[in-house]
Parts: C-alpha cells; sequence; structure tokens
C-alpha cells in the first residue's frame, strides 16, 4: 500500500496545485475583462467632449488596472474616444516558472488580451431627441 502512495500521492499534489495556479490565470482574465468594462463604461457616460472623454481615460487607466493582478508585471492598456465609441484595448502576460524552469508549457499560452467596444452617446442628448420625435408627430 505504501509504495502506490509513494506514485499516487506526489500526482495529486501536483494536480491540486495545478488546479490553484490555473485559477490565479482564469482570475487575472475575468478581472482584465471587467477592468476594460468599467473603464469603457465609465469614460462613454457622462456629458463631455472627445477630448475631455480621451484626457479622462488616459488619466484613469492606471488607477482602474491598479495592483491587483497576481503573476504580471503590470498591464499594457490603450484606448481610443470618437464620436460614436470607446474603445479600451489592454494585454498582460502572467508569468509562470515551469517555461523558464522545466519547459513544459510554451509562455505564448499565457497571454490575456482583450479589446471593448462600448457606444458613446448622452442619454441627455437622446432623450432630448426622443422629446423632439415625440412632439413632432403629436402635430406640435
Amino acid at each position: 500500500m505504501t509504495v502506490e502512495a509513494a506514485f499516487v500521492v506526489p500526482w495529486v499534489v501536483f494536480i491540486l496545485v495545478w488546479i490553484i495556479y490555473l485559477g490565479y490565470f482564469e482570475y487575472d482574465r475575468c478581472l482584465l475583462f471587467q477592468d476594460n468594462y468599467m473603464l469603457a463604461s465609465q469614460t462613454a457616460s457622462g456629458i463631455r467632449s472627445v477630448e475631455a472623454q480621451s484626457e479622462w481615460m488616459n488619466s484613469h487607466m492606471k488607477k482602474q488596472y491598479g495592483i491587483k493582478y497576481m503573476g504580471i508585471g503590470r498591464v499594457e492598456s490603450q484606448g481610443e474616444v470618437t464620436d460614436s465609441e470607446v474603445v479600451v484595448s489592454s494585454y498582460l502576460t502572467v508569468k509562470h516558472p515551469l517555461s523558464y524552469h522545466a519547459g513544459m508549457i510554451p509562455s505564448s499560452n499565457w497571454s490575456i488580451s482583450d479589446e471593448v467596444h462600448a457606444d458613446n452617446y448622452s442619454f441627455t442628448k437622446r432623450i432630448r431627441l426622443f422629446r423632439s420625435v415625440g412632439r413632432v408627430l403629436d402635430g406640435g
């Protein structure tokens, strides 16, 4: 019984540690998607000019991503604001020891990138447009 356990226990421990490690990778991926969406939607909301939106987004990028990611150096991000949409794209690479020491997994599998598109419109302008259309349809 102990000989079998000597073969099985190291594999069980390795698999459990590997599952936890993959959980951290998935955590970073979900967090990146969430941060991109929040940055794009907050930039698109509000009554501001395109230049002011672009300035606001660039000043809040570093604060939005912060230091909450595990196993990475930093998040590379860029944003673009136009009249019709806000685009936020980001990229990060999770550093893992197995690619460096054991060569088991290629490092290209551990890159995460995301791009979010959010409609850029003012709710106030839209409400005014609907009211104007309603008045025209009512004959006034």
